[in-house]
């Protein structure tokens, strides 16, 4: 019989678990492991983003699918059809060429990229042939079995079966920031209830379950409404800039198009032409190769970064990382070793007592949800010693009570035990007895004692949990709720070391010498907070907990977390706020965190930077895997990402202020010249060929002055270098045009051929001199760009005297003649080195004035 897919279930939720198995196929005991392949054959993977997993064919054709190009193809096919079929046929090859090139390049980074996620993937639990085993989210499919617990990620549509204090997250769909609690629920008749659903695109607040798939991938409520959630996301620093220079590009086209066309129009010249004119010189003003461009440049970045333990999930954030300036991390393992400590197990007057360290260990070894630090250094040092005494249900921790609660029974007694473990002041909080001296004394008699003790040892970098327990003499086994945490004993205090890592002050230094200013955003007490601080080189004279970040609204917040530089006492929503606050305030801000209460300022940030051991969630949230804990490894992606940014803008502002010279050049020509400039083959001929050294720009050296602090993308920058170096251009081509019609009285054909030759040259050579802001002799450019640089030149020299030359209509050119187009070129290229340095002084000068400005405001 065959197995069902997730489009057997229907539109709406199935009305039962067992409806759900029968329309599926599914056996109640789950999966064996070659019934769940086949399922994952008939089903697909279990992923949202179809785009990730583009083929071939798709990829190519996505290259010819931009509208220009669209336009310019059936601009050409309209002209083979009126006759003009040699023109038709060449410009379709060259966009061929351009698209074939692009396809490689893409296909290949994608294939470096997928190598280097499947070392990241998030896993979740499954039962496969009747065991517990680890399963890619990707490989789950309709009808497994899976279990979940705190941290981890809901890795599909479905039905809980079994739950114990279970509560999800679903902030992705509503926005609410109080995760809702799910447990088995299912009618008399209708559909599943609500309460008893768990949808792909959550995770697990607290708690534990069982859950039985129902929908994966595209079936998923996720997939339905996935373009309505990118539609609303925030972008990233990289997007916005994407964005915005194309929109730039996008004005300055529809103008040239329009007004060379009208001109060519009331010249009387032929229609077809003149269209294929005008959109030749839209199309060659258009940086074409620029998503090959960044997509080796990312590419190759993340291969780098992979070398160095570091795992990029999305290609576009080593851009933004390189763009950051503030990096907000939480305290433990990113400032500190991670290596936490049980140092003492106190009884409430101080002492060492073993029975304190006995009950941590049972709430720290009998709770179900996910296994932290704090339990593991617990367990370490007081390994759980079970023997007659049985869990018997639990109060899962959470950001609000920060508690953990675990009630226990001894097998031959029916008295329960309620041991809670928590953050000091919640557990003081819902204690109204000690354990004293033996005694069980009022709380009130010995309080400001206890709290004197937590605030020493908390000055002196200590964490201190308290620990609290409640007992029941007659209670029956169940449900335990936060109404249970009441009225307890105070037993003692757990306190924990975590010591600061010793080159943890140097690294904040450096990237505070590069411009990235560190902010610690913790869920630790001020104290603490403080200490670490203090020992690292952070400004402690302003320390901010969560109650002082809700005292603000956004914009104020934007505001007063400029003068803050450590955070303390924060729940997820807290941190997320303060990450938005510095967006706001116009930085590219990073995160590093590796808990579920880090999963929403990760996704918040533009730059979310994990570890390989973080929980399921946060390793879904980030941007960046870093398989070794260390704030070292942050800095070189910082100065990777700041190489591949730089290498980016250089193609950006050589090609955009080349073509738009070009263009400007041809537009202004075409109204006095008794014939079109160039035709719109060789037009395309030139952008081809004058970007293939450009295409080896994203391997290029970088100077050491481009990494030095963060650059943002400069829509008004590209714009004026366009306008300065193009214009610049613009001015030497229309010299060549009158010492072309006056001194050699060039006919077309020769005047055509001329201005290809000197066009790609210039091009060329002014790529090798604006590529750095130094002298040009002072930066050594890479030598696949130096190569790829000289094969050009060679080809673009042979070119009018090759077999080739009549099909792009060019004519072999008198010596006199090419030596004057050469001299031409040698003297543009001086004048462009002495334009970049009065240009980038100037600059710079313009944004030392403006960050002298922020500074006194206290800006970014």
């Amino acid at each position: 019989m065959r197995a069902g897919t997730a489009d057997d279930v229907g539109g709406g939720w199935p009305a039962s678990p067992d409806a759900a198995r029968a329309a599926i196929g599914a056996p109640v005991t789950g999966w064996s492991s070659v019934e769940a392949a086949r399922m994952l054959a008939e089903t697909g993977p279990n992923t949202v983003d179809r785009e990730s997993h583009l083929s071939r064919t798709r990829l190519l054709l996505r290259q010819f699918a931009s509208p220009i190009e669209v336009i310019l193809v059936a601009a050409t096919v309209l002209a083979g059809i009126l006759g003009d079929l040699t023109d038709a046929v060449i410009i379709l090859a060259i966009l061929l060429v351009a698209g074939v090139l692009g396809f490689v390049q893409e296909w290949n980074a994608g294939r470096t990229m997928a190598a280097l996620l499947a070392t990241v993937e998030v896993a979740c639990t499954a039962r496969r042939d009747g065991e517990r085993v680890a399963v890619p989210l990707s490989a789950v499919v309709p009808g497994d079995l899976l279990e979940v617990s705190a941290g981890d990620v809901i890795p599909a549509d479905g039905i809980v079966l079994q739950s114990n204090m279970l509560t999800i997250d679903e902030s992705t769909f509503t926005g609410e920031t109080f995760p809702v609690a799910r447990r088995p629920a299912v009618p008399s008749g209708g559909d599943t209830c609500d309460v008893a659903r768990v949808r792909l695109g959550t995770h697990v607040a607290s708690g534990t379950a069982t859950l039985l798939a129902v929908r994966t991938g595209p079936a998923t409520e996720l997939a339905h409404i996935a373009a309505a959630l990118v539609s609303t996301s925030t972008p990233t620093g990289f997007e916005k800039g994407l964005t915005g220079f194309g929109l730039m590009l996008t004005r300055v086209m529809l103008v040239l198009v329009v007004v060379v066309f009208a001109v060519n129009m009331l010249l009387q010249r032929h229609a077809v032409e003149a269209a294929l004119f005008s959109l030749a010189l839209a199309v060659g003003l258009t940086p074409q190769l620029l998503p090959a461009i960044v997509a080796i440049g990312l590419s190759k970045g993340a291969r780098a970064m992979a070398r160095k333990r570091v795992i990029v999930r999305r290609l576009d954030a080593i851009e933004d990382i390189g763009s950051m300036s503030v990096l907000c991390c939480d305290k433990t393992g990113t400032l500190t070793e991670g290596e936490v400590r049980l140092l003492e197990s106190l009884d409430a007057a101080g002492n060492e007592q073993a029975e304190v360290s006995r009950l941590a260990s049972l709430n720290a070894g009998l709770h179900t949800g996910w296994l932290n630090a704090i339990d593991t250094a617990v367990l370490d040092a007081c390994p759980l010693d079970p023997t007659g005494i049985t869990g018997c249900g639990e109060v899962p921790y959470d950001f609000h009570r920060k508690r953990q609660s675990v009630a226990v029974r001894r097998d031959d007694e029916s008295a329960i035990t309620l041991i809670t473990k928590g953050a000091f002041t919640s557990v003081l909080d819902v204690c109204s007895h000690a354990a004293h001296e033996r005694e069980t004394v009022p709380l009130s008699e010995i309080r400001s004692q206890l709290e004197q003790r937590f605030v020493e040892r908390s000055s002196a970098g200590d964490r201190v949990l308290g620990l609290a327990v409640k007992r029941w003499t007659s209670r029956e086994p169940g449900d335990f709720e936060e109404a249970d945490e009441s009225e307890m004993t105070f037993v003692g205090m757990l306190v924990f070391s975590d010591p600061v890592k010793v080159d943890a002050a140097d690294v904040v230094a450096q990237l505070h010498a590069i411009g990235v200013s560190i902010r610690m955003v913790t869920g630790d007490n001020r104290l603490v907070a403080r200490h670490v601080a203090e020992q690292i080189g952070l400004e402690t004279s302003l320390v901010y907990t969560g109650v002082d970040v809700d005292r603000h609204g956004e914009e104020a917040l934007a505001v007063a977390v400029e003068g803050v530089s450590v955070f303390c006492e924060m729940n997820p929503v807290q941190k997320e706020r303060v990450i938005r606050a510095y967006r706001r305030a116009g930085h590219v801000t990073g995160y590093l965190g590796d808990g579920i209460n880090d999963a929403p300022p990760l996704r918040a940030s533009d730059v979310g930077l994990t570890v390989d051991t973080a929980v399921p969630v946060a390793k879904q949230s980030a941007s960046i895997v870093l398989l070794d804990k260390n704030l070292e490894v942050t800095l070189e992606g910082v100065t990777q990402g700041r190489r591949t940014f730089q290498n980016t803008m250089k193609y950006i502002f050589v090609t955009t202020s080349a073509n738009f010279g070009n263009m400007l050049s041809m537009a202004v020509a075409a109204p006095v010249l008794p014939f079109l400039p160039l035709l719109a083959s060789q037009i395309l001929a030139v952008n081809l060929l004058s970007d293939a050294p450009a295409m080896t720009i994203a391997t290029d050296a970088v100077d050491d002055e481009r990494v030095a602090h963060p650059e943002k993308w400069d829509v008004r920058l590209i714009r004026t270098f366009m306008i300065v170096f193009g214009t610049l251009s613009s001015v030497f081509d229309l010299a060549t045009f009158a010492l072309l019609r006056t001194a050699f009285h060039a006919d077309a054909p020769e005047f055509r051929t001329a201005w290809f030759v000197g066009s790609i040259l210039t091009e060329v050579g002014v790529l090798l001199v604006l590529r750095t802001r130094l002298p040009v002799h002072t930066s050594r450019p890479a030598g696949g760009l130096v190569l790829t640089s000289l094969l050009v030149v060679v080809v673009t020299l042979w070119l009018p005297y090759s077999p080739a030359a009549p099909a792009l209509s060019l004519v072999a050119l008198p010596g006199e003649l090419l030596t004057a187009v050469g001299v031409v070129v040698l003297v543009y290229l001086l004048a462009n080195e002495i334009a970049k340095g009065i240009f980038w002084r100037r600059i710079e000068r313009g944004a030392a004035v403006r960050r002298g400005s922020r500074a006194k405001r206290g800006g970014p």
